[in-house]
């Protein structure tokens, strides 16, 4: 189940940093960078739980890595359990907090054609006093 919720997690990561859309409900939508930084937030509990692995098997000190493995399995699979709804949590809290509505999302949308900087400068008075 544990490894399933990672897999999860990493392919809603994956998406959300690809796309820059973060569907969270049907009713709440996030994009642009807060959806990619959220995706790659979503991204970690994999290394992050290998990383807490490492550290508690240097922590023990050298022996039998099978005999580790077994001592400790309950433990690590809470640290795993623990640290996946960690970011699970973390990455739909921030979210839902961040979200707005999917028809909200598309006004904000600016196209090409809108962007003030691309558009050629008509008129002196609207030129830069450095650009004169």
């Amino acid at each position: 189940m544990i490894l399933g919720m990672e897999i999860a997690m990493l392919v809603i990561g994956f998406l959300a940093l690809v796309r820059g859309k973060l569907t969270l409900s049907a009713t709440k939508v996030v994009e642009g960078m807060p959806a990619r930084l959220l995706g790659m937030l979503a991204m970690t509990p994999l290394p992050l739980a290998l990383m807490a692995g490492i550290a508690i098997a240097v922590a023990q000190g050298p022996g039998d890595p099978e005999k580790f493995a077994e001592d400790n399995r309950w433990t690590l699979i809470a640290i795993e359990a623990g640290i996946v709804i960690g970011v699970a949590v973390l990455v739909f809290g921030i979210g839902s907090m961040i979200a707005v509505d999917p028809t909200r999302a598309e006004f904000r949308k600016r196209t090409w054609e809108e962007d003030s900087y691309d558009r050629p400068i008509s008129d002196e008075n609207e030129r830069r006093p450095w650009e004169r």
